[in-house]
């Protein structure tokens, strides 16, 4: 009887150890794997982040032409050039009242 219930031990302790076994080797694989995906998520952010930084800087050169479309100095050439208008002479300023609030 004890030869029996010790033959069952044994068969439950390789069983045991079969499964940890497997246990493990499947658990090797999968590191393996989480591994290759977080490097290439990694690899992701990378390209991510280089394209989001060559846009702020086209943001940035965008806004500092469009603030050079509107500066005064640009805007006063083209009033020159292509439109013939010059700074007026003093003589030429005329001041112009308020209406009074009793009609146009």
């Amino acid at each position: 009887m004890k030869s029996l219930l010790q033959r069952n031990r044994t068969l439950l302790s390789v069983s045991q150890v079969a499964i940890l076994w497997v246990a493990v080797v499947l658990t090797a694989f999968e590191v393996a794997h989480v591994t290759y995906l977080c490097r290439d998520h990694y690899a992701r952010l990378a390209i991510a982040e280089r394209d989001g930084n060559r846009l702020k800087a086209e943001y940035g050169k965008s806004i500092l032409e469009l603030s050079t479309w509107g500066s005064m100095q640009r805007i006063e050439a083209l009033a020159r050039e292509e439109l013939s208008m010059e700074n007026p002479i003093a003589s030429e300023i005329m001041i112009v009242g308020r209406l009074s609030s009793g009609g146009l």
